[in-house]
């Protein structure tokens, strides 16, 4: 009876031995999760302060950049429009005004307010808008006074001279002068240049 008791005790003492070894496992692991759960939350939190204090950096650099860059006398101005009907974009260059040398982003955000301003820097301005309807660099090439002219379109399908050539019809082909009769379109100075050289 004796050596019974005292295996049923050692059983149990190794059962009870085991599940305690279970027990503190898995309460151990509950805390090295939590640990890292906590470090994690942690590292997340430094990673955006630092986020905030660099964006907070970036702002005041770009804010005293922008304050500081002034225009140059021989600067340029770019305009650039992009027509939202035809879909074309037309981009003119100038030289800047006296009066506009030496100022500044905030300057030219006021002076341009209907514009966007895309670039500044002290030799180059790029203002952008975007406009209805169709720009003027849309074409009609046909005769007048026995030559060929050359007519601009504008939103409202006026017809506007932009040239008489010195190119006269009696020497071109019948079928180019019946062409010329109806119309034809060029859209662009560059096919513009292109359909009137074939009738050179």
């Amino acid at each position: 009876m004796k050596k019974t008791t005292i295996i049923i005790l050692i059983c149990v003492a190794i059962v009870l031995g085991m599940l305690l070894g279970i027990i503190v496992g898995v309460l151990d692991d509950n805390k090295s999760r939590q640990a890292q759960v906590n470090e994690i939350i942690k590292a997340n939190e430094l990673i955006e302060n630092n986020k905030l204090k660099n964006q907070v950096i970036a702002n005041d650099i770009i804010e005293t950049n922008q304050s500081d860059t002034k225009v140059s006398p021989n600067a340029v101005i770019y305009f650039e429009k992009y027509y939202k009907e035809c879909g074309h974009t037309i981009i003119q260059k100038e030289e800047i005004e006296e009066e506009e040398v030496n100022k500044n982003e905030e300057y030219f955000k006021n002076a341009y307010s209907d514009w966007q301003i895309k670039e500044f820097s002290s030799n180059e301005i790029k203002l952008y808008k975007e406009l209805d309807g169709t720009c003027d660099k849309h074409y009609l090439i046909t005769i007048q006074d026995d030559k060929i002219a050359v007519f601009n379109i504008d939103n409202d399908g006026n017809l506007v001279l932009k040239e008489k050539t010195d190119i006269p019809i009696s020497y071109l082909p019948l079928e180019d002068v019946e062409l010329l009769k109806q119309g034809i379109t060029a859209n662009g100075d560059s096919e513009l240049a292109q359909k009137l050289e074939d009738f050179e």
